[in-house]
């Protein structure tokens, strides 16, 4: 077959467009996802913290992933909605501290007075961690780390300087597990996303809540009057992934995205403990009441709650066996 001069520029020109197209067009197009936490405060360190594993997931993959961050509130998902939205893929991303509804194993670590040290909490979250993952891969989730707040207590705009004054307050709480330390503490438990609290103490709604120094105690200072440090529990925020959203993503992206989570999450764990004292030191000097509990006070509000850890296993039979494993670990 004979084929013309003419023939084959027009092949060569075809050829040349195809080629441009496929370098205008990477392998791989780009991701644009979104990320919401429940974090209302971009100032917060928890919230600069995610900010910049976000910045640095854009920069370590050249713009493959760009991840948009929304504050809690600034979008219609509430804080205990965000397991939820991340399943469903409304937001790829979610930073979720108020999963105990969707998840309830997470609740072990967070039982009232059951793991008073951080390393107790680091041990006992290594052992649950694997029945977290199970779960959540249920859900279409992936779990790609936590961070952890430093210990949290109890704060209120009225008198609160001993474990009695607890009685009648009403306390914003995070979970079922804190609701019942209070109710066992003669308080009103009530639920709401961190959004909604600073209106809430304003308005009377609240009286006083459970929080770290450097999670919001410092936010919230000039709504509240006084600090009694007994620290119900530390608290975990889980970095969380569509899983589908997940895997469309590269080996190598996913790696690199890992590897930003594990070394993000770390860094703003011991931020926020480092500072924790610093901020409680701080509001003392601005005239905040600061108590700590006394020996006595500690043994009596354990006296109180330690059968609900046995009765909380009881009643979630699902969970019965991460809990076993747990108390035999930590001796409790």
């Amino acid at each position: 077959m004979v084929v013309s001069d003419g023939f084959l520029r027009r092949a060569g020109a075809v050829c040349l467009v195809a080629c441009m197209a496929l370098l205008a067009y990477p392998a791989q197009a780009k991701e644009r996802w979104r990320a919401y936490t429940y974090n209302a405060v971009s100032t917060v360190t928890a919230a600069k913290g995610l900010k910049g594993l976000l910045d640095a997931i854009q920069e370590e993959t050249g713009g493959e992933l760009s991840i948009r961050l929304n504050l809690g509130g600034t979008i219609p998902i509430a804080a205990t909605n965000i397991t939820q939205a991340v399943s469903d893929n409304i937001v790829q991303m979610g930073d979720d501290a108020f999963f105990l509804g969707s998840v309830p194993v997470g609740g072990i670590v967070r039982l009232p007075l059951f793991l008073p040290t951080r390393a107790q909490f680091e041990q006992a979250w290594g052992i649950e961690e694997k029945y977290l993952r199970e779960e959540y891969a249920k859900k279409n989730i992936t779990l790609l780390g936590r961070y952890i707040f430093p210990e949290n207590v109890f704060w209120s705009k009225k008198k609160l300087t001993s474990l009695a004054d607890i009685a009648g307050q009403k306390i914003r709480v995070i979970s079922p597990e804190q609701a019942e330390f209070i109710k066992l503490l003669g308080g009103i438990p009530v639920t709401l996303g961190t959004s909604e609290v600073a209106a809430a103490i304003d308005r009377g709604v609240i009286d006083g809540v459970l929080t770290a120094s450097s999670g919001y105690g410092y936010v919230w200072r000039d709504l509240l009057t006084h600090s009694y440090r007994m620290n119900v529990s530390f608290i975990d925020s889980l970095i969380l992934v569509n899983t589908d959203a997940w895997q469309a993503l590269s080996a190598d992206t996913r790696a690199k995205v890992q590897a930003l989570v594990d070394e993000h999450t770390r860094r703003t764990t011991d931020a926020m403990a480092a500072e924790d004292a610093d901020l409680t030191r701080k509001l003392a000097a601005e005239g905040m009441v600061i108590t700590e509990p006394s020996a006595a006070e500690l043994a009596e509000a354990e006296q109180r709650i330690k059968p609900y850890w046995t009765q909380w296993g009881q009643e979630r039979p699902a969970v019965q066996e991460a809990l076993r494993e747990v108390r035999q670990a930590v001796g409790r």
